[in-house]
């Protein structure tokens, strides 16, 4: 049930980031980050699944999205919090995402973590957690 829960929220990321002109990285995937752009990094951390029925039949698929807001260094933190604020807007508490054979949606407030700083850039944490049911 993973690669369909992460195909899912990469691909609703990936479609509002679009109209933003934010790029997005996906785990294994090829990516060229931009020189002097703010760029995303996607992580789905799923957690172990558990039934919530009798007939063992109903499984619930929790887990954590995290978004990651890349900001060139030098560049401030303000516009990569601006950023990391769209992504919250986007996954609110009880946000349903499109996902076939399960209900997908988020079950927590978006959280902003503190930057971390290196030579070349200053990455902002955006953690969601979700939950993926199914019948």
């Amino acid at each position: 049930m993973t690669p369909e829960i992460t195909t899912a929220l990469e691909a609703y990321l990936g479609d509002r980031m679009a109209a933003s002109g934010i790029q997005v990285a996906y785990d294994n995937i090829s990516f060229e980050p931009p020189n002097d752009e703010i760029w995303l990094q996607s992580h789905v951390l799923p957690s172990m699944p558990y039934s919530i029925d009798l007939a063992r039949k109903c499984k619930v698929y929790p887990g954590v999205y995290q978004v990651s807001v890349i900001v060139p260094a030098q560049r401030g933190k303000s516009s990569g919090l601006s950023v990391a604020q769209h992504i919250c807007d986007l996954f609110p508490d009880g946000q349903a995402i499109p996902a076939d054979g399960m209900a997908l949606y988020f079950n927590g407030e978006p959280t902003i973590y503190p930057g971390i700083q290196n030579d070349t850039s200053y990455t902002i944490p955006v953690s969601m957690t979700y939950r993926a049911d199914v019948v």
